[in-house]
């Protein structure tokens, strides 16, 4: 095997590696959504239950204040992990795409490189037998 076919094998090996990088990030990305609509539920839920329907609430009034507090403070790290991640996934999808362009400029190469040493042994076959039979 050529060279050139060793490194557009490499190529597309490094290119599979990318393309787990990247569904990895999509997954990382979709579980932060839907994190974020579990949090933003639950601080639904407590405002909800801050209701004046009990004459107890105003004894747990702090502790669901204090639930929701800890929630939003979730809520914002949430969002700053999802842009990380966004941007991430963004970098990972250009770097998948400069991947792909390398592996068929490799393919191409290699392509190129075995019709042409295929093209030398078929010149050096007919020259070798044309020079035999002239003898």
């Amino acid at each position: 095997m050529s060279t050139e076919r060793d490194r557009a094998e490499r190529l597309k090996r490094l290119l599979d590696v990318q393309a787990r990088k990247r569904r990895l990030a999509e997954w990382r990305l979709a579980e932060l959504v839907r994190e974020e609509a579990e949090l933003k539920a639950t601080s639904a839920e407590i405002l909800e239950s801050l209701g004046t329907q009990s004459l107890l609430n105003g004894l747990f009034l702090e502790g669901r204040a204090s639930a929701l507090r800890r929630n939003e403070a979730k809520i914002v790290l949430n969002v700053q992990n999802r842009e990380a991640t966004g941007k991430a996934l963004v970098e990972a999808q250009r770097i998948e795409k400069r991947m792909e362009r390398a592996v068929a400029e490799a393919d191409l190469i290699a392509l190129r490189r075995e019709e042409r040493d295929d093209l030398d042994l078929a010149l050096d076959d007919y020259l070798a037998a044309t020079g035999a039979s002239l003898e």
